[in-house]
């Protein structure tokens, strides 16, 4: 328990995301095996009504795949968008981005079907996010090259793709809910991206928040690092191996893994690889 512990302490907040995402579709699928689906209050209907009972389900969705390769192929491209996203831009900006594509497209899909088609459809899975944050930095860095496997292509190519790819199947009806969503989520990414480039910030409020207080830390805080810092010991005797643990994860708990010292972060790694 002391190892997941401090492994999660190493994540970042993109990283503990993912997990969480992984974390979300093993507990989901190990509950539909016993008989307890959980993920009927997750997914967003169709139904205005059912949005009255279940407003979280136009996040909540976002958490929710189909299957285990739907969830591989969404990580998969998030994880690879994020890596160009991050080198321009910090964690707070990337949630920003991701999660307003998960709103609006959940909101479109909700009044379209309710206003225009007569069917009913569950949303469901992180694609809508994933593209806002794709297309996003496409449009920041157009030319930025990226590597599919033996090809070289530049960003914009690989949104553009993504994007034909989806007008097209649209009007072929498969999976239409899904593939409207994923349009939404791409243009929320290219507004936003076109507006930053004007100088514009979008939703300036909603980053300044996940700068402040959402981290996805989730582990027990202490008051401050300094507590133990300045805090004498009543004897002399030198902390042990696990009490040098636990106060410098307190200390990444209340300030970063960037505050520790090059030999608290070094002893860190030498007990990690015990």
């Amino acid at each position: 328990m002391e190892n997941l512990r401090y492994r999660w302490n190493l994540m970042s907040s993109f990283d503990r995301f993912i997990a969480i995402q992984v974390l979300v579709f093993l507990v989901i699928s190990i509950l539909g095996v016993i008989g307890l689906p959980l993920d009927r209050w997750l997914v967003l209907s169709s139904s205005l009504t059912t949005l009255l009972f279940q407003p979280w389900s136009l996040i909540t969705y976002s958490f929710i795949h189909a299957d285990l390769w739907h969830l591989i192929f969404n990580m998969l491209w998030l994880y690879t968008a994020s890596r160009y996203f991050l080198t321009l831009f910090d964690t707070a900006r990337l949630f920003t981005v991701y999660f307003l594509g998960v709103f609006f497209a959940g909101l479109i899909f909700l009044f379209s079907y309710s206003l225009f088609l007569t069917s009913s459809a569950y949303l469901v899975g992180s694609s809508a996010g994933v593209m806002a944050v794709l297309i996003f930095i496409a449009t920041y860095t157009p030319n930025q090259p990226i590597r599919i496997f033996i090809f070289n292509i530049k960003l914009w190519q690989l949104g553009a793709f993504f994007v034909v790819i989806d007008l097209l199947q649209l009007t072929s009806g498969v999976n239409f809910g899904g593939r409207l969503a994923h349009l939404v989520g791409a243009g929320i990414g290219y507004f936003m991206a076109s507006q930053l480039l004007k100088g514009v910030e979008i939703a300036d409020g909603l980053q300044n928040y996940f700068r402040q207080g959402f981290r996805f830390n989730f582990t027990r805080k202490k008051p401050s690092f300094k507590v133990y810092k300045n805090k004498k010991r009543a004897s002399a005797e030198p902390l042990s191996d696990q009490e040098k643990i636990d106060t410098i994860l307190d200390k990444i708990s209340a300030s970063g893994y960037e505050s520790l010292s090059a030999e608290e972060k070094e002893y860190l790694f030498r007990k990690g690889q015990k």
